[in-house]
This record gives structure tokens, C-alpha cells and sequence, in this order.
């Protein structure tokens, strides 16, 4: 069983005024971590905020005082579950999802999106997805260049449901040794709302860039269900150093039940992929990362008692355990029993040169009125 040591929780960003949240972590060549995350236009969880990032120097220690706006929201568009990768010439690659809306305050909407707050709380704006954009960096994340709307086809990106083309924070891309680039991602093919009790179920699947990243198109499906019974949704990939992509996915499953884990794994840069096997590992979403001594860490939230962010060993990345699985961080959600506070985890992981690992994620204060800030856990695994 892994044994986890040298436990640390560092806060790294919080603002009262905007919810901070859903991670993806990086540690960059030139030494800093990088933490991309999406910023909310208020204290809500709507998801319709702006992609930013903050760094840190010294292994996730201490943090930059400030965060830096990488695509900023408007009046009427906004962008999130932003995920960050670099590739071996230096280049950041941001990938996140873009939406539109109108605000629901005044206009004569219906004000029912109440629900996915607290009591009192404002009605969420009347959004869409709209499209996938990618955003590259020259310069560790200093400056950014304009969007490039991602072509996701036959995948739709407008579907009115949660599946909608997207993924979480973990996403990373990933650059094969050919510098063919990648980017796991979920969605559907008709434009449906797939949060019905009827309809297309969402499939996790791959997009590739021949160009560092300038140019999408599909590649493959990672998991689907033919059945629409079971959503494959928020894959964590990633390429181990011999050569294979594995996947752990997010699943749940009509008419309304969270699953544990699954699992697939591909020998041919992604072209084709296994059959998706169930695990014994309950959580979601997972980010995955080969460690520098060669064994495979998952990293993944834990939204039922006692709530917080969990890891599991792999010896290989292929076989899967919950035997191996421990503790990050117990807690974060600071009231269970409003769905809206315990929306907590999203974790993303690296290593940093010295072998310590981060994880970074978010959770909520317990303040009278919650704030959904961001923090980190560093630490060894024997």
C-alpha cells in the first residue's frame, strides 16, 4: 500500500468576489509550476467565467501575489475548464471550452438555474457552449495568442447538456514523440441535451493537431456506450514512457448514478483503444501522471463523506487497484447538504525536479457564505 509523507496543504488563491476553480497544473522546463484555472464572474459556480493562471518558484510552496488573465470574459462570452500542457519547444497550450449567454436578470428569463445555488443566490445567465478554443504561449505564459476556434466535428460543441464537448482541467494536452499533439476531451455527436432520460450518452474521445496545435481534427473514441446508458465523460490521459496512452474516465450512468472510474488503454499513439474496463476506485474527475521512479499516480476528487481528494498507485498504469489508494486532503465541502458547496475536487497533479509531488484543486471555506478558493497539497510517496 502507498505510503504518503511530508504532507503539506499550502492555500494558494482565493477572492471573495469570484468562485476560483478547476485546476491544471503544470510543471513547466524553466523550473515554475504553472496553475491555470477558471475564474467566475461572481461568487457562483456558473461556469461562464475566464481562463487565468497564477505561478509559483519553489515547488508550490509560495505562490505570485496575483493572477494573470489569460483570455478575459465579456458582456457576453466567457471560457472555461481551461487545461494547460507545453510541448518540447517551450510552447504553453491552453485548450478551453467557449460560451455565450444573456443575463437572465431583468430580461424576463426564467430564473429556475436558483437550484444550482444558495438560497437568494442570483439566477445563472442563460448560457450555451459555443465552440473550443486554443490559445499558445511562447514565453512560459507572459503573453498569449489570440484564440483559434479547435474544429471538434463530427463531435458537436453545442450541445445544451453538461456533456457537451468539454473536459475537465486535467486534459492535458499530450505530444507524442512524432510531435503529433493531442487533446482527450468528451462530448457527443448529436446536439442533444444528453442530462435527459433519453438520448445520445457522452463519449470520451481524442482530437489531434499536426501543427503544434494550430490546426484539430477528430481522431478517436476512447470509451462510448452504444446503449446510451452509460456517459464517459472528463478523461485523465496520459502517455506512459513505454509508449501506451492510458485513460481513466469519469462515468455515470441513467437514470441518475455516479460510477466509479474506467479505465482504457492504447498501444498505437491513440488510433484504437481497448475495451473501457470498470475499476474498483470510486472518485472523479482523475488527472494521471508517470512518476520520475516509473510507478503511475492517478489523483482524483472524493464528493461523498469525508469529502476531499484522493490518489492511487499504479506499478504499471495498467492495473488499477482501490488496495493502493490514499488520502490527499480530507474535507472542503462546507455544506453537504446543498449540492452547490460540495462541487469540490477537480484535482491536477505534477512533479516537481526534486520528486515532491503537487496537487493542486479546489474546495469551499466555511465562511457564512462559502467561498470556492483554490489550494494545493505537496508531498512524497514511499
Amino acid at each position: 500500500m502507498a505510503q504518503i509523507r511530508d504532507l503539506e496543504y499550502i492555500p494558494v488563491y482565493r477572492d471573495p468576489a469570484h468562485a476560483a476553480n478547476q485546476v491544471s497544473l503544470v510543471q513547466l522546463a524553466n523550473g515554475e509550476l504553472l496553475l491555470g484555472f477558471n475564474e467566475e464572474r461572481g461568487p457562483i459556480h456558473a461556469d461562464s467565467g475566464q481562463s487565468c493562471l497564477i505561478k509559483s518558484a519553489d515547488g508550490g510552496r509560495t505562490w505570485a501575489p496575483d493572477r494573470r488573465v489569460v483570455w478575459p470574459y465579456s458582456e457576453h462570452a466567457g471560457n472555461w475548464d481551461c487545461a494547460f500542457g507545453q510541448l518540447r519547444d517551450g510552447t504553453v497550450v491552453m485548450h478551453t471550452r467557449v460560451c455565450s449567454f444573456i443575463d437572465s436578470a431583468g430580461s424576463g428569463a426564467r430564473a429556475d438555474a436558483q437550484a444550482l445555488g444558495p438560497p437568494g443566490a442570483r439566477a445563472e445567465r442563460l448560457k450555451r457552449q459555443t465552440g473550443y478554443a486554443v490559445l499558445r504561449s511562447p514565453d512560459n505564459g507572459t503573453t498569449w495568442s489570440d484564440p483559434v476556434e479547435v474544429n471538434t466535428f463530427p463531435i458537436t460543441s453545442a450541445s445544451l447538456g453538461r456533456y457537451a464537448c468539454g473536459n475537465s482541467g486535467a486534459g492535458h494536452v499530450i505530444e507524442l514523440p512524432d510531435g503529433v499533439v493531442l487533446m482527450p476531451l468528451c462530448g457527443t455527436i448529436s446536439n442533444n441535451d444528453t442530462t435527459g432520460p433519453v438520448g445520445e450518452t457522452g463519449r470520451s474521445f481524442l482530437l489531434r493537431s499536426d501543427d503544434g496545435g494550430g490546426h484539430w481534427e477528430y481522431w478517436s473514441t476512447i470509451a462510448y456506450d452504444p446503449a446510451h446508458i452509460i456517459h464517459f465523460h472528463e478523461p485523465g490521459v496520459t502517455r506512459l514512457r513505454d509508449g501506451r496512452l492510458i485513460a481513466l474516465l469519469r462515468v455515470s450512468r441513467r437514470p441518475n448514478r455516479y460510477d466509479n472510474m474506467w479505465f482504457a488503454w492504447s498501444a498505437d499513439d491513440g488510433a484504437s483503444w481497448s475495451l473501457p474496463r470498470r475499476t474498483n476506485i470510486w472518485g472523479y474527475p482523475a488527472d494521471v501522471t508517470q512518476l520520475q521512479d516509473g510507478r503511475v499516480l492517478a489523483v482524483y476528487g472524493y464528493r461523498r463523506p469525508p469529502w476531499g481528494v484522493r490518489g492511487c498507485l499504479s506499478e504499471d498504469g495498467v492495473t488499477w487497484d482501490v488496495a493502493n489508494e490514499f488520502v490527499i486532503r480530507e474535507g472542503g465541502a462546507a455544506a453537504p447538504e446543498v449540492p452547490f458547496y460540495w462541487h469540490i475536487g477537480y484535482p491536477s497533479v505534477a512533479q516537481t525536479p526534486d520528486g515532491t509531488i503537487v496537487t493542486a484543486y479546489h474546495e469551499h471555506s466555511n465562511d457564512p457564505s462559502p467561498v470556492q478558493f483554490l489550494c494545493c497539497t505537496r508531498f512524497r510517496l514511499d
